[in-house]
This record gives structure tokens, C-alpha cells and sequence, in this order.
């Protein structure tokens, strides 16, 4: 448990994973089924990651469009998999309120880390000026 949250920050209804019910008392930070849960979701990250990269490859790439086209993307922050006591993403800790945003492309300078708030909801009004 981080030191000096209110407790009312870390409640977590465990979200998405509150329909697992009493499967729920054997995710314990270290057990066998942690483990698998996280082995099987950095399976599904993984294969994300490579779908991603095909689609860059063979899409842009094969076709010359990399120059030419400016690519954002983003995602959902996941699960915290035992990390703070929780399992869900439904507080208010570091890991539940940021997620990735990546921009890259013409006019993009790169390997540039930007360490404020971005509000996702304004990415396609932005990308579109």
C-alpha cells in the first residue's frame, strides 16, 4: 500500500475484473494464479505490440507512406496486476489516471518524453489543425 494515499483513493472495485467473484480471493500478489494472469496479459500486450508493428512495416512502410503520414497512437492503461494491492484500474494512484500517447511522423520531432497531462479527448481535434 503506497504511504500517504487516502484510503478512499484506493478503493478498487477491481472493475473488469469484478465479475471473476470469488476467483477473485486467489489473486494474491505471488500466487500461482497471479502468475498466470500476468504472464497471459503480457501475451495479449505483446501480440498488441507486434499487430502494431506489422501495421507499420507493411502498411507504411511497404508502401512509402511513412514520410507522408502522421501516426498517433494511444492506449488503455491496463491493469495494475497486483502492483499497490489492486488488480483493477479504478483508483486514483499514478498507474489508473495515465495512459500511453505516442506521435510520430512530419513535423514530430522524435525521441521527445513529454511529462504533463494530456487529455485523449483532445487528440483528434488537435490532429486535425
Amino acid at each position: 500500500r503506497p504511504r500517504r494515499v487516502p484510503q478512499a483513493h484506493l478503493r478498487d472495485g477491481e472493475g473488469e475484473l469484478r465479475d471473476f467473484g470469488a476467483r477473485m480471493a486467489t489473486l494474491r500478489p505471488g500466487s500461482s494464479r497471479a502468475a498466470a494472469l500476468a504472464t497471459a496479459y503480457s501475451a495479449a500486450a505483446s501480440f498488441a505490440d507486434a499487430q502494431v508493428g506489422r501495421v507499420l512495416r507493411e502498411g507504411l512502410d511497404a508502401h512509402n507512406l511513412t514520410a507522408s503520414t502522421l501516426v498517433a497512437l494511444c492506449g488503455d492503461h491496463g491493469f495494475k496486476l497486483g502492483h499497490g494491492g489492486s488488480w483493477g484500474k479504478h483508483t486514483l494512484l499514478r498507474a489508473d489516471t495515465r495512459v500511453p500517447l505516442v506521435l510520430a511522423g512530419p513535423g514530430v520531432r522524435a525521441g521527445v518524453e513529454v511529462r504533463v497531462p494530456v487529455e485523449l479527448l483532445d487528440v483528434y481535434p488537435t490532429l486535425l489543425r
